[in-house]
C-alpha cells in the first residue's frame, strides 16, 4: 500500500511540474519569406506597461502615434532575418502587454498585418525591474490579431546589434 501511495504522490508532483510549463510556438519560416515585404526598427513609447489577460475582453493595441522610427532593413538581409525569428521559440502565456514597449522590430506582411517583436528591461522608481520581449501580430490599424508568446528580453537588442547597426 506505501508503494501505490508514493507512486500516486510522485505522478501528482510530476504532473504539477510538467504542467506548469509554458508551451512554446514559433512562426513558419516559409510564411515569413513569402510573406514579409519590409521590416523595420522602431521605438515604441509605452509609458504606462501593464499585462493583461488575454481571456478577457482587453487585448493589445498598437497605436503609430507612439512609435519613433529608427531603421529600415535592406531587403538582402531578409532571409537571415526571416531565419533567425522562425528559430526563435515564443513562450505561451495567457497574459501579454498592452503595448509593445522599447525598441521593436515590425515585420510588415504583404496581407497588411504586421508581426511586432519587442523586448525591453525597464524599472519604474521604488519597483522591481521588469523585463519583457513579446510577439504579436497586429493589423494595419494596429488592431489586435494573434498573441504568438514571449521572447527573450534582448531579443531585439540582439537582432538590433546583428543585422540593424551597420545598416543604418
Amino acid at each position: 500500500m506505501k508503494k501505490a501511495l508514493i507512486i500516486i504522490l510522485a505522478l501528482i508532483c510530476l504532473l504539477g511540474l510538467v504542467g506548469c510549463d509554458p508551451g512554446v510556438k514559433t512562426l513558419d519560416e516559409g510564411e515569413l519569406l513569402e510573406n514579409t515585404v519590409k521590416i523595420e526598427l522602431f521605438y515604441y513609447e509605452n509609458t504606462n506597461p501593464k499585462l493583461i489577460n488575454l481571456n478577457s475582453k482587453k487585448t493589445p493595441s498598437f497605436d503609430f502615434s507612439k512609435a519613433t522610427f529608427i531603421a529600415a532593413l535592406d531587403e538582402s538581409l531578409f532571409e537571415d532575418v526571416v531565419k533567425d525569428i522562425a528559430k526563435q521559440e515564443c513562450l505561451i502565456f495567457g497574459n501579454a502587454l498592452n503595448e509593445p514597449i522599447g525598441k521593436a522590430i515590425i515585420l510588415y506582411q504583404n496581407n497588411g498585418n504586421m508581426i511586432v517583436l519587442c523586448s525591453c528591461v525597464y524599472k519604474k522608481e521604488n519597483a522591481p525591474t521588469k523585463y519583457y520581449g513579446e510577439c504579436n501580430i497586429f493589423d494595419e490599424n494596429g488592431m489586435f490579431i494573434e498573441h504568438i508568446g514571449r521572447v527573450g528580453s534582448d531579443y531585439v537588442d540582439t537582432l538590433e546589434a546583428q543585422y540593424f547597426e551597420n545598416n543604418t
